[in-house]
């Protein structure tokens, strides 16, 4: 588990999409700190630090667990772009945007990014359940 060690939800906001039926989509938009004093900066990497992209995926995972009030696990990562490196120390507050669609076996469509307010570090699409 990376939530409250590695980062923390700051706040999460339930987006309302005009015109959608209630039941088709889910849209969030997460706010979140990183810590950069974390030990897994002193190897990724040494007076650089990076957030790894395994973590940022994990990331992921575990606020939809929040937003969904299980344990949600990664069953399919499909077109993952790392846009850009996240230096914990420059952006430690990040904004993740995630679209939730829930199929009928329960799992959920997911469609998320990372960014701050000026550029996008990370997006993807997966399925979760």
């Amino acid at each position: 588990m990376l939530l409250n060690t590695f980062f923390d939800i700051v706040e999460i906001t339930e987006n309302q999409q005009e015109g959608a039926p209630a039941a088709s989509s889910d849209s969030y938009t997460i706010h979140i700190k990183v810590y950069a004093g974390h030990p897994i900066f002193k190897g990724h990497f040494p007076g650089n630090p990076v957030v790894p992209g395994a973590c940022q995926i994990r990331m992921i995972t575990e606020i939809i667990s929040a937003i969904k009030g299980r344990e949600m696990r990664l069953l399919e990562a499909d077109n993952l772009k790392f846009l850009s490196m996240i230096n914990p120390n420059e952006h430690p507050q990040l904004t993740v945007d995630c679209l939730l669609k829930e199929n009928e076996d329960g799992s959920f469509k997911v469609t998320a990014s990372i960014s701050d307010k000026e550029h996008v570090f990370f997006k993807y699409k997966s399925l979760v359940a």
